[in-house]
């Protein structure tokens, strides 16, 4: 019997991969989604690099393609997956093992990275089952990142500084200058990574409770706590987002800002949102330029969320006049979206103040926050260059700017040392 042998139940179609036996002192587990990733290899050795902690790492390559895909992705896909296989071969050890899941066919409607991830990811925890080992720690990680040394060193020192923890992200930086990619997406690159952190710090201002970065080769997860909230999704993008904000509201989730993942600043078409399609819009000719929320939305999202508290017991006509003074954008949605029905609700079902609270953010949670900043900005206020917006951010932070406003570059330091050295 294994701690996740009730997951594994409902898991219809799973099968175990993998006919050796893990290490018994396994501790870490490095999931990697690999679909035509030439660069796999660097990121392989990026990792074994690293420092070893004191628990044996494994690390999960899961080589995959759509089932229809064509046979020149196939010849490709095949290539790559050959050159890993003999690049593990010279340097898989007991200790620090490499495992390759060659040719994964994924049905065509689900084919994508949620879908490789999920099952890495459940691998690992079958081989964490089969240990009998519920404390072991699950990674996600990415075929084009890399880390530096102390990486699992670093998540080491976390999980024994909070042995409760049931997840964590890991702060990231992107490459903004180099020779690997053209100028134009490493002034992409700054943009965009500039908006991810105005965006994550602004949503921390309104006093959202949850907010953190999803990025989805910085994070990590308990195996129990996989295993409990049912584990990853499917889903063709979003996946790291959508997982992540299951496993956040438990509490015990962390920050690790002592170590850092360099994920790539490449462009990418294979999937609506996230980096690589907004680095690629970027570079469309007539674009050059990534907009984000205007600082309008947050206040008034703040002016919301400050006055949650107060709805704890109140009866409903005191709940439509509350938020009947709230500002027009989030009155609006919040009328749009009933929250008068679920804040009753709510109540009815909280026992003390902090219950409600809890309920309250597990309603109004990031994809509400996430829904509403797009309908204010679609509705009340028009989005604006992500360089006016942080520079705004960080005029009201009490960061001034005596010999004018500096280039993007020096802005996106700013911001990832205010979020590095945040506590």
């Amino acid at each position: 019997m294994g701690f996740a042998d009730s997951y594994f139940s409902k898991q219809k179609g799973f099968i175990a991969l993998f006919d050796e036996s893990p290490s018994p002192n396994l501790r870490f587990v490095v999931v990697i989604p690999a679909y035509l990733e030439p660069d796999l290899i660097t990121s392989l050795e990026s990792l074994v690099k690293c420092r070893p902690p004191e628990g044996h790492v494994e690390v999960i390559v899961v080589n995959n393609m759509p089932e229809n895909a064509s046979r020149e992705v196939i010849g490709l896909n095949d290539e790559i997956a050959d050159k890993t296989a003999a690049w593990i071969n010279k340097h898989s050890t007991n200790e620090f093992h490499f495992l390759l899941i060659k040719s994964l066919k994924m049905p065509e409607k689900e084919a994508g990275v949620g879908f490789a991830r999920k099952t890495g990811m459940d691998q690992a925890l079958y081989r964490f089952n089969h240990n009998d080992y519920p404390a072991g720690i699950i990674l996600s990680f990415d075929a084009d990142s890399r880390c530096d040394p102390d990486y699992f060193t670093a998540i080491e020192d976390t999980i024994f500084k909070y042995p409760l923890l049931n997840g964590f992200n890991i702060y990231y930086e992107h490459p903004v200058t180099g020779y690997e990619f053209p100028k134009v997406v490493y002034r992409a690159i700054v943009e965009y990574e500039m908006h991810l952190r105005y965006l994550n710090l602004f949503i921390r201002f309104t006093g959202f409770p949850h907010a953190y970065h999803t990025v989805g080769s910085c994070f990590g997860v308990r195996a129990a706590t996989y295993a409990r909230e049912g584990g990853m999704n499917k889903k063709k993008a979003g996946e790291d987002f959508y997982f992540l904000h299951k496993i956040i509201p438990l509490g015990e989730f962390h920050e690790i800002n002592s170590t850092r993942v360099i994920p790539s600043p490449r462009e990418s078409g294979r999937v609506p949102f996230g980096t690589g399609a907004a680095i690629r819009k970027y570079i469309e000719p007539g674009e050059q330029c990534i907009f984000t929320y205007s600082p309008a939305c947050f206040h008034d999202l703040k002016s919301f969320f400050r006055t949650s508290g107060d709805f704890y017991r109140m009866d409903p006509d005191q709940i439509v006049t509350t938020i009947s003074c709230l500002p027009e954008s989030i009155k609006n949605y919040l009328s749009d979206i009933h929250a008068p029905d679920s804040i009753l609700e709510i109540n009815a079902n909280s026992g003390s103040r902090e219950s409600f609270t809890n309920r309250f953010f597990r309603w109004f949670d990031a994809f509400r926050v996430i829904k509403y900043l797009n309908y204010a900005g679609r509705l009340y206020y028009e989005k604006v260059e992500v360089r006016q917006a942080v520079t705004e951010y960080l005029k009201e932070s009490g960061i001034s700017f005596p010999s004018g406003i500096p280039d993007n570059p020096d802005l996106l330091h700013i911001l990832r040392e205010m979020e590095r050295t945040r506590r």
